[in-house]
């Protein structure tokens, strides 16, 4: 009988190309969703295509990406998550397998998802959160910065924030919460949105760490949101971001 299964996924994108198979010809880069596939063609014997809730680009990082597939199999789910484990690289991991209906589908039944971003805020950086988080040295007002996120949440168009808005058929998107906070030397920002534009999330961190490096003033933050004033987007690097939890 198949069964279909449902798997959430840690990884580090580092050394990863995105979480999206690559298909490029003569290109060489692993993205996260190959070496999947790849530990399900060793468990199974045979050619397994995932679907998957949100696709990272590279660089960024996941606490609970999300993957179902289907499969015809006696393999209980406990053997096939610690199966699977050890056929995966170090930085990729399954923390839980269950099985789903049917139907159930990672992206078209995804309510909302959760993307948080971590900023390194001190004068000197660390080896340690070296492809971890963003590095920024001049303190940062956290303040100034929650002033401009609440003027984001909502449901409006957000192809200011995006990546090659023009490939949409509509940027409309609601952004239900985002949540900045410090502590100690990190900042987090958490944004919760019923889906993301390319490059969405970074961008609304950008933007944030503008204002709150007193960069932009509260005005002209306003006016750029209007659309009143030009603003040329320039993503958050990669290494701060992690997909943490879709909700469904």
């Amino acid at each position: 009988m198949q069964k279909n299964i449902f798997l959430k996924i840690e990884y580090l994108g580092t050394h990863y190309f995105g979480f999206q198979l690559q298909d490029k010809t003569g290109k060489r880069e692993i993205s996260v969703q190959q070496v999947i596939e790849g530990a399900l063609r060793r468990l199974f014997k045979q050619n397994i295509r995932i679907t998957y809730s949100s696709r990272t680009d590279r660089g960024v990082h996941a606490h609970g990406q999300v993957i179902n597939f289907k499969i015809d199999t006696t393999i209980p789910l406990k053997s096939i998550k610690n199966a699977l484990n050890v056929f995966l690289p170090d930085d990729v991991r399954v923390k839980t397998a269950r099985r789903v209906p049917l139907d159930f589908h990672a992206r078209f039944w995804a309510k909302s998802k959760i993307y948080r971003y971590v900023i390194l805020n001190k004068n000197e950086p660390t080896v340690f959160r070296q492809n971890l988080s963003w590095h920024i040295a001049k303190p940062i007002d956290c303040n100034a910065m929650r002033k401009i996120a609440e003027k984001i949440i909502g449901k409006k168009d957000f192809s200011l924030f995006a990546k090659e808005e023009k490939s949409y058929e509509s940027c409309v998107r609601e952004v239900k919460a985002i949540d900045v906070r410090k502590r100690g030397s990190l900042v987090y920002v958490d944004i919760e949105a019923s889906g993301f534009l390319r490059n969405m999330a970074r961008n609304i961190v950008s933007f944030l760490v503008l204002a709150g490096s007193k960069k932009i003033s509260f005005e002209e933050a306003l006016a750029v949101l209007s659309r009143k004033k030009q603003y040329h987007n320039k993503p958050a690097p990669a290494c701060g971001l992690y997909l943490m939890k879709v909700k469904y």
